[in-house]
């Protein structure tokens, strides 16, 4: 057998495009817009994937949301500040950090730059949450006490956290993404 013959045997990148050449198109792997069975077979895991035309959509409705709750028709440069920060935050520290400094019992009263991010940080990452829609547990954004509001969120996600590690990191990519598309929001809702 001749050295070259033996490369293309073992070469799988040259036996699909043989396959290809010679007609065969009846391949796992020859139709690229097919979901692959396991997918099919397992809606959660289609559920659980980003969905990246829809994300600036959803990240543009919590930037409405938050105005409309604190009761402004644009975005402050300490809501633009804190908005960033939050996007930092999620990238190095992660979700449970991010909804644990929301929830922080022990804050101090006088500091500025918490008062300022933690009710930023609240509805955003609220409105986040709901959307996950999780069966036994109350709507965020409803709970009127920003206190309670805090206290609920960190338990559903230390709650998804303990009992669904894969769809924790699910929604920390996705805050991550939403993160992005925040902080393009925010300065498109920036005053002049």
């Amino acid at each position: 057998m001749s050295k070259k013959h033996k490369n293309s045997k073992s070469n799988p990148s040259n036996q699909s495009a043989s396959a290809e050449s010679s007609g065969n198109l009846n391949k796992p792997n020859s139709a690229p817009n097919t979901i692959p069975a396991a997918q099919e077979a397992n809606p959660t895991s289609q559920s659980s994937r980003i969905k990246p035309e829809q994300i600036s959509l959803d990240a543009h409705r919590h930037i409405q949301k938050y105005l409309e709750i604190s009761d402004k028709s644009k975005i402050d440069k300490n809501d633009l500040n804190a908005i960033l920060r939050l996007s930092q935050h999620l990238r190095v520290f992660g979700l449970l950090s991010a909804v644990g400094y929301v929830n922080q019992s022990n804050a101090q009263e006088n500091n500025k730059t918490r008062q300022r991010t933690a009710p930023v940080w609240r509805v955003l990452l609220g409105q986040m949450i709901d959307e996950l829609n999780l069966p036994g547990t109350p709507k965020l954004m409803e709970i009127e006490d920003p206190n309670e509001m805090a206290r609920e969120l960190m338990e559903q996600v230390v709650r998804i956290a303990n009992q669904q590690p894969s769809e924790y990191m699910a929604n920390w990519r996705k805050s991550l993404n939403l993160s992005n598309h925040w902080n393009f929001w925010a300065r498109a809702y920036q005053e002049d």
